[in-house]
């Protein structure tokens, strides 16, 4: 449980950071007003260099159970022959570079370059984590790109929406910042769908019959959590264009759901993927409980499962459609745009025992 929150926390970091960077490089007429502290910057660095530290000491404890080497002999080797050692050094030395630039004084010469700075070393931490990214590990440079292009994307597209919904302080210049967020998000949702199929392809390419397992579990509800993000996001972008005073709420309500799918993403970083068939699966253990007792599907038989939509599932998929639709329009009439997230919740959870009651 450490290791998934302080990745999720990571995350929330490293989206912060991007936010702020892309907001820095748009005209003040382009943007609302808002405010992160230097002081608040250097946190969210310190943050990232800890939070990712993390990683590194779960490799090192791992090997100090498994071998039984001495901790300084492990942390020499794992910073200087692991990827994810590698990107953490990376890691280190651009955030002490931020921190220059973040504690530079109002009358330093320098302080002209700090928002020209600050976001091509975001970029660089960014890099530095799809570097040691589990994908970049087994597929070579098709791997990086692919988990790079998908974390850039998200984070600048979560980021924006993280700096501009919980840090703004004035609402203005609101329709000059959906002209060129909208088409930005709409950009960075697709790329981060391709890049995530493509991902999804090597890591687990059965994709129903990896959802015997840990992580084929949570990639099914960090996908089935991508339906309500988009309705909300819908909601800010083309409902709410003249509601200015209720919009924040709702992209607050939008940024909670995110950090649901984010605690997601976190506990599948922690967990093996599945790459092979039903069977090559159950070679390495058998499947989750929680699983055989839902969907009362015998895995055993090692036949690579299917979905069969039947009544039973069939109900379930119509109430959390329509427990969602009519959710979101029941509180966007109402002006409760947190009660979204208790339909956000209820469609996960319909949809979820809709496939697994389906399942054949």
């Amino acid at each position: 449980m450490l290791y998934v929150l302080s990745e999720a926390l990571l995350y929330c970091c490293y989206a912060i950071l991007t936010g702020a960077s892309v907001l820095a490089l748009l005209p003040d007429n382009k943007k609302p007003r808002y405010h992160i502290s230097d002081n608040t910057m250097a946190c969210i660095l310190l943050g990232v260099v800890l939070l990712s530290l993390v990683q590194v000491i779960k490799i090192i404890v791992f090997y100090k159970e498994i071998l039984g080497y001495d901790i300084p002999y492990l942390l020499f080797t794992v910073l200087s022959d692991y990827k994810i050692g590698n990107a953490w050094f990376v890691t280190v030395i651009t955030a002490m570079a931020m921190l220059f630039f973040i504690g530079l004084k109002p009358n330093s010469k320098a302080i002209k370059y700090k928002w020209k700075a600050l976001p091509v070393l975001t970029l660089i931490l960014l890099i530095a984590f799809g570097y040691a990214s589990h994908s970049a590990s087994l597929y070579g440079w098709t791997g990086f790109a692919a988990h790079t292009t998908h974390f850039v994307s998200a984070m600048v597209w979560i980021g924006v929406l993280f700096v501009v919904g919980w840090f703004t302080v004035e609402l203005k210049n609101w329709a000059p910042f959906l002209k060129w967020f909208t088409p930005m998000a709409i950009v960075c949702v697709s790329l981060n769908i391709i890049a995530g199929f493509l991902l999804m392809s090597r890591l687990s390419p059965y994709y129903v019959s990896s959802w015997v397992t840990s992580f084929g579990q949570a990639m099914l509800i960090k996908h089935l959590l991508i339906v309500p993000i988009i309705s909300l996001a819908i909601i800010n972008t083309f409902l709410l264009r003249k509601e200015k005073n209720k919009t924040l709420t709702w992209i607050r309500a939008e940024s909670i759901v995110i950090i649901l799918l984010l605690v997601v993403t976190a506990f599948m970083g922690q967990q093996e993927p599945p790459h092979g068939d039903l069977k090559t699966i159950l070679d390495d253990g058998p499947p989750l409980p929680w699983f055989t007792y839902i969907s009362g599907y015998e895995a055993s038989r090692g036949e690579d499962m299917e979905i069969i939509p039947n009544v039973v599932s069939m109900c379930f998929a119509a109430a959390g459609v329509i427990v969602m639709i009519g959710g979101l329009f029941w509180t966007l009439r109402k002006r409760k745009p947190l009660w979204s997230i208790t339909a956000a919740l209820f469609f996960v959870i319909c949809g979820y025992l809709a496939l697994m009651f389906s399942i054949a």
